[in-house]
């Protein structure tokens, strides 16, 4: 009997790498190393989508390098495509960047609107019932089929930014290009009168009427008094001594009050003294 044991390879030097990588240039570096081992692949898929991230942010500030972003990207992908040995996950998100790759290229006209358009229904053909990309890919789908989209490819394409340039805000296009940001109010100020403003009241146009409603007339046709309503609060002083009443000063000629001795309270096994009726 021969025994032959085989142990898969070992996989820990290439896990530390892929941990550590950061770049696409790490990725790829990884990818190109390890080509046929499963983490290998995984880090072909990762350097391509870092590569198409940074070409979406190059795309709005430098054209020609978003341009060289897109073509690695696309290259990563084909390269997993073209292969046998990739589970379903890997080859669903590898169908997805190539679609993003495709819509990335559009520059409004019916050829390369429509070579996104099939991108995306190629998902949707392969994997139907996928929950991660298929209501995104509908999405897609829809949307490159409006002549909005035609129009914002086409004049998207057109811009050329370089490092450097200022970069236009939406207001700040030529006219007919970028559509205008309309102005809000500010959350700030929403127009609520501040503390301690009144509201002006409304102007009245007679001024009879106006004085009518101000002073009520009484019953028997003479005008009310408001201050005589209403009775006046007595002044106070500021000074506490004032406010106080003084004790009146006895006569000079008055004969001394003798003061008389409190009673003595009863004790306490006797009762107390019944009050009277009267």
């Amino acid at each position: 009997m021969v025994y032959i044991r085989k142990q898969p390879p070992a996989t820990a030097n290439v896990s530390r790498e892929l941990l550590l990588a950061t770049t696409a240039e790490d990725y790829q570096a990884i990818a190109d190393e390890y080509p046929d081992s499963p983490l290998g692949i995984l880090a072909r898929l990762r350097q391509a989508d870092r590569e198409l991230e940074d070409a979406v942010s190059q795309m709005f500030t430098d054209r020609e390098k978003a341009a060289d972003s897109l073509a690695v990207a696309a290259k990563a992908y084909e390269q997993l495509e073209s292969r046998n040995d990739v589970n379903d996950s890997v080859r669903e998100r590898v169908l997805v960047g190539l679609a993003r790759v495709a819509e990335c290229r559009c520059d409004g006209s019916d050829a390369t609107i429509q070579a996104a358009r099939a991108a995306w229904e190629r998902v949707l053909k392969e994997f139907p019932e996928s929950k991660n990309f298929k209501a995104i890919a509908e999405s897609r789908i829809k949307r490159l089929a409006s002549e909005d989209s035609h129009e914002f490819y086409a004049w998207f394409s057109q811009q050329k930014p370089k490092p450097g340039d200022d970069l236009l805000m939406p207001q700040d296009g030529s006219p007919g290009q970028v559509p205008s940001v309309p102005s809000f109010p500010s959350l700030l100020d929403p127009g609520f009168p501040k503390t301690g403003e009144t509201t002006p009241a409304a102007p009245v146009e007679n001024a009879a009427e106006a004085a009518e409603n101000e002073t009520p007339a009484t019953p028997d046709g003479a005008t009310a008094d408001p201050s005589a309503a209403t009775p006046s609060a007595p002044e106070t002083s500021a000074d506490p001594a004032a406010e106080s009443p003084k004790p009146a000063e006895p006569a000079a000629d008055a004969e001394p009050v003798k003061e008389e001795p409190a009673a003595a309270p009863p004790a306490a096994d006797e009762p107390a003294p019944e009050k009277s009726g009267e």
